[in-house]
């Protein structure tokens, strides 16, 4: 299914924010990060415009134009916070914590579009929340101000797919695409227009990092893409329950490509290991579950 590439686009994604959020601290400024992420949603709006405008699609109205291109703002709040919450943590501990965007989900989803979870994927659901435990479970502890902030990440996050399946539905779904990739490049240039750290972030960015931003943004805006079409055309809980997999990924990739950039390298020896291949483990149950 084409929604499954989604969470290998968005793992190579958050291995590649890893890497650039590590570092001197005008290079790593989330606001920059967020700034560059307009950027190429930009070029990328761009082109969807375009398609729209040659085979003579519609827009759609204006009110499902000002909401989509609005509720841009409640994702960039969640990715703001998971980018800085990388800074502290290993990226698979991190994204754990995304793992309980369908228990918001499936919430909204409920109230706002009527699809109503099944007791398996409710199941899923608490199967999901006990592996993100499990991976940000560490060296005896659990770090509680990340997994505050993650919780708020992940609902401002749940909450926008909900509002984009809402009103992205009701138009041309190339539309509907074109305002989401419209709202993240608004409020990215925002950060850029406002924002004195983000401004510098920027530029150093662009100068210093050019090759791991090219990757990060676009591989983040092509999953982007991905997730919001099947949101479009799938249950809201289905597609985030496939997004799942995504912590599974990110460890992998970190475990293949750690010796040669050791911004991402994670602590899996001992029982560290054999903890984070269980919350893995669980969460896979989790997704398959909810499918």
């Amino acid at each position: 299914m084409f929604v499954f590439l989604a969470p290998i686009l968005y793992s190579v994604a958050n291995l590649a924010d890893k890497i650039l959020v590590t570092g001197d601290d005008d290079d790593t400024d989330s606001g920059a990060l967020l700034a560059l992420s307009g950027l190429f949603a930009g070029m990328f709006a761009l082109i969807f415009a375009l398609f729209i405008i040659i085979t003579g699609r519609s827009f759609g109205d204006l009110a499902s134009a000002v909401m989509l291109t609005g509720v841009g703002a409640l994702y960039f709040a969640g990715i703001w916070i998971y980018l800085v919450m990388l800074k502290y943590d290993d990226s698979s501990s991190v994204t754990a914590w995304f793992q309980i965007i369908p228990l918001f989900g499936a919430i909204g989803a409920f109230l706002l579009l009527k699809e109503v979870p099944q007791w398996y994927q409710i199941i899923a659901i608490i199967i999901l929340v006990i592996g993100g435990f499990m991976l940000s479970y560490k060296d005896g502890e659990i770090n509680l101000a990340i997994i505050f902030w993650m919780v708020v990440s992940s609902l401002f996050i749940a909450t926008y797919d909900v509002l984009f399946a809402d009103f992205g539905r009701e138009i041309d779904e190339f539309s509907a695409i074109f305002y989401m990739l419209l709202g993240k490049t608004v409020i990215g240039f925002a950060f850029l227009a406002f924002d004195k750290k983000a401004q510098r972030g920027f530029w150093i960015g662009l100068t210093t990092r050019a090759k791991t931003q090219f990757v990060s943004e676009s591989v983040n805006c092509m999953a982007d893409i991905v997730l919001y079409a099947s949101i479009l055309s799938m249950p809201v809980l289905l597609v985030q329950g496939v997004s799942s997999l995504q912590p599974l990924f990110v460890l992998v990739g970190a475990k293949l490509f750690g010796s040669i950039f050791p911004e991402i390298e994670e602590d899996t020896d001992g029982s560290n290991l054999y903890r984070k291949v269980g919350g893995i483990i669980l969460m896979i149950i989790g997704g398959i579950f909810i499918i």
